[in-house]
């Protein structure tokens, strides 16, 4: 009965400190217009000064990768994989005792597209994980809606 308390209080303050997660990774989206209804998808990372957003090609039993989801429908054609680029730093991680890829102070991750003209705005999210060289924050997902009117 004991062991069940302890359990209780554990997630009774666990919750409230998850829900307290420091912010270090501030994210920014836009479509730029191509032409005949194609788009280039700009997914922008602003990293506060000592953490690391980590690429999106890495190895198993690491990180977890950054990932861009679009939501299926109907109107959208993906025209190419996610492209990133930004302050990258590559090589041997103490941490997760692999090679990695990461990102300090901003990263931006691209994706073309063609929608149909109705099409008003693409709704997704971006999963990601975010250290320093001490400790990893858990896994987030950023909820993105990008507008193509007005």
């Amino acid at each position: 009965m004991k062991y069940v308390v302890a359990f209780a209080y554990t997630l009774l303050f666990a919750f409230p400190a998850l829900a307290q997660q420091p912010t270090v990774v501030d994210w920014s989206y836009e479509a730029k217009a191509l032409g005949e209804q194609e788009y280039e998808l700009q997914f922008t990372a602003t990293i506060q000064p000592g953490w690391y957003l980590y690429s999106q090609h890495l190895e198993e039993g690491g990180p977890i990768p950054t990932t861009v989801q679009i939501h299926e429908h109907p109107e959208v054609n993906v025209l190419s994989e996610v492209s990133e680029s930004g302050d990258a730093v590559e090589g041997f991680d103490e941490m997760f005792g692999i090679d990695v890829k990461k990102f300090k102070k901003r990263a931006v991750f691209t994706q073309r597209v063609k929608v149909g003209e109705s099409l008003e705005a693409i709704t997704g999210y971006i999963e990601f994980m975010s250290c320093d060289e001490e400790k990893c924050l858990p896994p987030r997902e950023i909820p993105f809606t990008i507008s193509f009117r007005g």
